[in-house]
């Protein structure tokens, strides 16, 4: 079956596992399947216009990471997802971030820096928009950059599976006035980077990440 799951709501570069993981934990999130609630494999793909060996694999990420559970006789059924795993997840991000800019502060060149400043433009622009999924595709895009520039594999794979978690919530929790809120200590993180003041964009990490979650 020839996949017709529309991916111009994905984050870019994902497979189309990631993007069904991403469609299911939104609805786990959005409360739309509830703890104890059974997944369907069939049901998803037929809503996804997709074959079942895609939303199998998703279902496995998702076990993975402790979001469903596979039961004898039950199949998959949704875990429960609390603010204290956001929490962990949110701790876990500012950590790898703070030593992505400590790993990065000897790797900021010219044209680094100028990419930045042009992905900053951009959040600083989606902020004012105040559409909150192409805010957090802008913002993440900039972190992910930061990450980037660290250049530790290990480091990226840690990154991508926190952030998957993280930007799903916000899709589904945030608003426009989150956005704002959130943006001033982002605009911080950024401006100390260029500024090559690394112990000031460390700072910034917490209190936005802190913002986030709220």
């Amino acid at each position: 079956m020839y996949n017709t799951f529309d991916i111009a709501d994905s984050s870019f570069g994902e497979s189309l596992p990631q993007q069904i993981y991403r469609h299911i934990l939104k609805k786990i999130i959005a409360r739309e399947l509830n703890a104890g609630d059974k997944i369907v494999e069939e049901e998803i793909a037929k809503e996804l216009n997709t074959s079942r060996a895609p939303v199998r694999e998703a279902l496995y990420l998702l076990q993975v990471e402790g979001i469903v559970e596979r039961l004898p006789r039950r199949g998959t059924i949704v875990k429960p997802f609390t603010q204290q795993e956001i929490v962990d997840y949110n701790t876990l991000m500012a950590e790898l971030l703070r030593v992505a800019v400590q790993y990065g502060q000897h790797r900021w060149t010219l044209e680094y820096k100028d990419m930045l400043m042009t992905f900053a433009a951009d959040a600083d622009a989606a902020c004012e928009q105040g559409d909150v999924r192409d805010y957090e595709r802008k913002a993440e895009r900039l972190l992910r950059h930061v990450v980037f520039v660290a250049d530790n594999m290990a480091l990226a794979k840690f990154y991508e599976k926190a952030s998957l978690i993280l930007n799903v919530f916000v899709e589904v929790r945030w608003s426009e006035s989150k956005i704002k809120e959130f943006h001033k200590p982002f605009q911080v993180f950024a401006s100390s980077i260029l500024a090559s003041e690394y112990d000031k964009a460390q700072a910034a990490i917490y209190e936005f990440l802190m913002v986030g979650i709220k």
